[in-house]
């Protein structure tokens, strides 16, 4: 099962997508789309593993973090 990690932006998923890198952890830059009547779409991470490990180290890194979720 993926993880998604929910960020304000392309630009702040970018960035967390290289932190984490640098940190060992392989993330995908992702569009969620907006569901109906909820506003624009944002980015995110998608990972497979480490999700905690992740948002540990994107807080350590004041990466703003607009909520998680699991993806099947």
């Amino acid at each position: 099962m993926d993880n998604l990690i929910r960020l304000s932006s392309v630009t702040s998923a970018m960035k967390a997508r290289d932190i984490l890198k640098k940190h060992g952890i392989y993330s995908k830059v992702q569009r969620i789309p907006a569901k109906k009547g909820q506003g624009a779409c944002s980015y995110g991470v998608l990972l497979k593993n480490n999700i905690e490990k992740a948002v540990g180290i994107l807080n350590d890194n004041n990466i703003k973090i607009l909520g998680r979720a699991d993806v099947l």
